[in-house]
Formats: C-alpha cells, structure tokens, sequence
C-alpha cells in the first residue's frame, strides 16, 4: 500500500531526463576524474539504469515527454548506434572497458539529438500506435502525486517473485551497481521536482539501525559481501528488506 507524504500542490515541474544528462556531460567533459555530477564514478550499466529509474519516475507523475521519447528510436533507427546487445556494453567492448569514454559517446548522442531540428524529429519512424511523439506537446507540470522509492521496490518484488533472473525485465543484467542506478535515478528525479521522499531516508536509516548496514555507504557493497557475490540475492534482500520496513511502519487500519 502506498505511503504517499507529498501532494501534488507541494511539487513543481519535473526537469526533463535529458536535461540532467545534458548536465551530467557538462561536468564529466570539465573535469578531469570523478565523481560527477548525479553519477558518482562512471559506470555505464549504472547509467544506463539510472536513466530507466529517472523515466519511470516520470511516468509515475503522468508528465507528456514529447519528442523526448523518441530519443532510443532516433539512436536505433537513425544512427544505427544502439545494437542489439545494448548501448553500454558495445560502447565500452568499443573503448576497452573505458567507462568515461563509452558514457560520453552516449551523452554525445544524446546532445546531438538534442539540437535536432523539428522537421527531423517529425522525421524519425514511429512505431507505434497513436499521435507521433514529435505531435505531441511537452509538458512537465506533474498530474499525478508523486510514488515513494520503496512503491517502486516494492512493486519490483511483487513482480519477480520467486523465479530467479527475473530482475533483468528491470534492469538488464543483474548487477548491485544496476540496481543502485536505478533508485538513483528515480529519488533524483523525485528530489528534483520537490517531492521530499523521507520515508525512503527513513528506511536507510532503519537499515543502518536494525541490520547492520555501516552508515556513510549504500546497500551494494555490504548486502553483496553478506550474499557472497551473488548479485540477484543481494538485491532481493534488499526488496525484502523493503517490504518489511513497510509492514512495520503501517497503521493498525491499513493492516485489517
């Protein structure tokens, strides 16, 4: 059940992804080394599910994306540069496992479509049923309240259940960083709209208190040590975790 703590008059409008990413090469382009700006160090595969976390944030406030959302097609079908096996894993084959190298190629990409012109975007196919997302007019005034992190690990738990790799309908290969990402994106998302998502800073705080967890570090590193390696344990730990923090913090009438 939703522990929703922000309304929708409380929030203001959401900044687009590419914004952010457009920020993110800026500062990785005027520095030398990271940690960068939103990333910390580079890691293509945590960026990659950053972006899916950011997104899904998105949608959750029922935003119009516009043209935004023709940015994987224009990549795929336009430039030809978003293989089969995902664009981090061919950038960085193609950079010998230069992380910084293969994220700029894509945030290049991601710059050049930026400056698109209109024509071009009304240009690129479309797939799909219903208006071309170039048609459609932007905007990123939230219409919905905004959904709690733990809703999100919550609903991913829900729907992997008990059958193993299941996690890489949500974040490809099943990695801590990958996952990591991806609540990165969504509570950066969240955090830039306004929304105050203090039930999850709650359930860090629980999880350094009631499990061990050592302050001033995420769950990655100690939840993987604690699973000897192994990633998808580790990460389902952590949505069990969420469901019990949840279950302790609900009212006596939402448990009847």
């Amino acid at each position: 059940m939703s522990q929703r703590s922000v309304s929708l008059a409380e929030v203001k409008p959401v900044i687009p992804l590419h914004d952010v990413l457009l920020r993110i090469r800026q500062d990785m382009r005027s520095r030398t080394a990271g940690p960068y700006l939103y990333i910390g160090m580079p890691d293509v595969g945590r960026l990659q599910c950053f972006t899916i976390g950011y997104a899904e944030c998105l949608d959750s406030f029922g935003v119009e994306r516009g043209a935004e959302g023709l940015f994987r097609d224009w990549l795929r079908d336009v430039k030809k540069a978003l293989p089969g096996q995902g664009w981090e894993k061919a950038y960085l084959e193609e950079f010998h496992g230069d992380h910084p190298r293969a994220l700029l190629k894509y945030l290049d990409f991601v710059a050049e479509f930026r400056a698109l012109s209109p024509e071009a975007l009304a240009a690129i196919p479309w797939h799909y049923k219903g208006e071309h997302a170039a048609a459609r007019v932007p905007s990123w005034t939230p219409v919905r309240p905004p959904t709690p992190t733990l809703d999100l690990l919550l609903e991913v738990r829900q729907v992997i259940g008990d059958t193993p790799g299941r996690l890489c309908m949500f974040i490809g290969p099943i990695e801590v960083n990958r996952m990591a990402g991806l609540i990165d994106g969504y509570r950066l998302c969240l955090a830039l709209a306004g929304a105050r998502d203090e039930e999850y800073a709650r359930f860090e705080r629980w999880l350094q208190e009631d499990k061990g967890l050592p302050p001033g570090q995420d769950w990655t590193s100690p939840l993987l040590q604690a699973c000897q390696g192994d990633a998808e344990q580790a990460i389902r730990q952590l949505l069990e975790y969420a469901a019990e923090f949840r279950a302790l913090r609900r009212s006596p009438l939402e448990t009847k």
